[in-house]
């Protein structure tokens, strides 16, 4: 199909729920959460085999078939959800994810669903593959023979979805000691102390930032920032050490921008 005609929202036009979709992707261009709070997945308020998904909005773009566009889900009220009961001897990887179904395209419900899917249990577990058509909200390790989860057990992974009017998110840091998490993709990092700094760019399977996330930084303080390779990591840079570049002076930013899932490249003012 070429043109979509008629566009959205023509007077007295027939519009397809798809069109309206594109239009919603105009705005909402990736699969993600709208704001930094939203879906965060925590222990039960008293430890269990649960989880809770707070409230908040996902946008999901369709991937059943190209040219879907963005599906747009909101919970209103913290929701809880209850995990597998853990294998006796082996442990497993669980996901939490938030699902479309649209029989337009397959099957016969039209739902948004929060899923926990477990995974196999085994001495050397891997994670579910994420289902079609759904957002990825955080992944558990559910250890041999546990009872309850704990946030320790939980790997927040959301993203946030990309749009022409997004705008960044600062997460002012005053340690000496950083490791960005998911809520930091393509937001800001001001990171002030008078002591040196250390930031530790995580590995792809402790935090799964999409491929071509930034990490924006600023050394806001005396402290020098120094940038180091977490477990698998490969930095490249322009610094006197290519794999452990530092910011230069005070008020110098840097860019880390993820080329591929464990290698990354920082730009800036480098030292």
């Amino acid at each position: 199909m070429a043109l979509r005609t008629p566009p959205s929202w023509l007077q007295n036009g027939s519009h397809p729920a798809e069109n309206d979709r594109l239009t919603a992707q105009a705005i909402w261009k990736t699969t993600g959460v709208i704001n930094p709070t939203d879906l965060i997945v925590s222990q039960s308020a008293t430890p269990a085999m649960s989880v809770s998904v707070a409230a908040g909005w996902a946008a999901i773009v369709g991937t059943y078939q190209s040219n879907m566009g963005t599906y747009l889900a909101y919970n209103d009220a913290a929701t809880t959800l209850t995990v597998t009961t853990a294998n006796a001897t082996l442990p497993r990887i669980d996901i939490v994810v938030a699902t479309v179904s649209d029989s337009y395209y397959t099957g016969t419900t039209n739902t948004v669903a929060f899923q926990v899917i477990a995974g196999s249990p085994n001495a050397s577990p891997i994670q579910p593959s994420t289902p079609t058509n759904s957002i990825l909200l955080a992944v558990i390790a559910v250890g041999a023979a546990v009872t309850s989860i704990v946030n320790a057990n939980i790997t927040d992974s959301r993203v946030r979805a990309t749009s022409p009017l997004s705008y960044l998110s600062i997460n002012a840091q005053t340690g000496t000691t950083y490791t960005p998490v998911i809520g930091d993709a393509n937001n800001f990092i001001t990171l002030t102390n008078a002591s040196a700094i250390a930031v530790t760019i995580p590995p792809n399977s402790s935090v799964a930032y999409p491929i071509g996330t930034q990490l924006n930084f600023s050394q806001n303080g005396a402290g020098q920032v120094t940038f180091s390779q977490g477990s698998g990591v490969t930095i490249t840079s322009t610094g006197a050490t290519a794999s452990a570049p530092k910011t230069r002076v005070q008020y110098s930013a840097a860019t880390a921008i993820q080329t591929t899932a464990n290698n990354w490249l920082i730009v800036g003012d480098l030292a």
